[in-house]
């Protein structure tokens, strides 16, 4: 995963919680508008990066900074993202899952795309097992010499036509706009279309300042709350129809149709679970 997303890749940084007192006024919310407030300081070289948290909707804003592209692709996966293979597999597992799931009009047949793909290990993994898939990597680490791989969007939306389920796996918290991002991905499903998002949620009654995801090292610059996350979807008619962990999400494009019971019994059944803990096992 490139953070070109949202900003470039980052040394690391030293972290410390604000005190009670010291929180300072932000800019608006990203996601609702609402007004935000300092809750993390982490200081990166020389320069304080500020973690706004949104008074409304709980979501988290990283104040700007200046990056120099220190980390491509192989750097970022060596030193930073290192969970990314076993991220991988979670993935292609999900989709197949979701493929046999009753009342989730997703097959063989149905056309996926992975949107920051990086070097296209899920897209391939799905292409060996008859999927028809393509991905988007806008900056990757070097050629990706495939067919199926892209780093031009306008290449990707003529190549791969309109899609039944697009992969958004740990991307939406590099985009400090994600506006652009969602709209391009909302006009190139199909009616009725799915979007598989992963990305972990802000509890404050959990995570302080020492939670790896509050890392400008990262390039994390935009960490949703479970409010924030469904917000800025359903600004873009996405449902949440299943929560298949607690920071994997099923959502469905609305257009006129509403959930149907089935869907609703998933997502009623499945946020459920994850409140108690109680842990999803699939094995392909």
């Amino acid at each position: 995963m490139t953070t070109e997303f949202g900003d470039s890749m980052l040394r690391s940084a030293d972290t410390a919680i604000l005190k009670p007192g010291t929180e300072s006024q932000g800019p608006d919310c990203i996601v609702c508008g609402g007004g935000t407030l300092k809750q993390f300081s982490k200081e990166y070289r020389t320069t304080e990066v500020g973690y706004f948290r949104c008074l409304s909707c709980g979501h988290l804003t990283a104040s700007s900074f200046t990056t120099d592209g220190f980390y491509d692709n192989d750097q970022y996966t060596e030193q930073i993202d290192i969970g990314w293979a076993a991220r991988n597999k979670r993935t292609l597992e999900f989709v197949m899952l979701l493929c046999r799931l009753p009342g989730i009009i997703l097959s063989r047949n149905s056309r996926i795309g992975d949107c920051g793909c990086g070097p296209g290990a899920v897209v391939e993994a799905l292409r060996k097992r008859g999927y028809i898939a393509f991905g988007y990597e806008p900056f990757p680490a070097r050629d990706q010499g495939s067919a199926f791989l892209f780093s031009d969007w306008s290449a990707f939306c003529e190549a791969a036509g309109q899609l039944d389920l697009v992969t958004c796996i740990e991307v939406l918290e590099h985009l400090r706009c994600p506006d652009e991002f969602l709209g391009n991905i909302a006009r190139m499903l199909s009616p009725g279309g799915y979007l598989l998002v992963s990305t972990d949620i802000f509890n404050p009654r959990v995570h302080a300042d020492d939670w790896y995801y509050i890392n400008p090292t990262a390039g994390h610059v935009s960490i949703y709350s479970e409010k924030s996350l469904r917000l800025l979807m359903l600004k873009y008619g996405f449902l949440p129809i299943l929560r298949i962990t607690g920071s994997l999400w099923l959502f469905r494009l609305a257009g006129q149709r509403r959930r149907m019971w089935f869907e609703s019994g998933y997502y009623l059944v499945s946020q459920t679970r994850i409140k108690l803990g109680i842990r999803l096992r699939y094995q392909m």
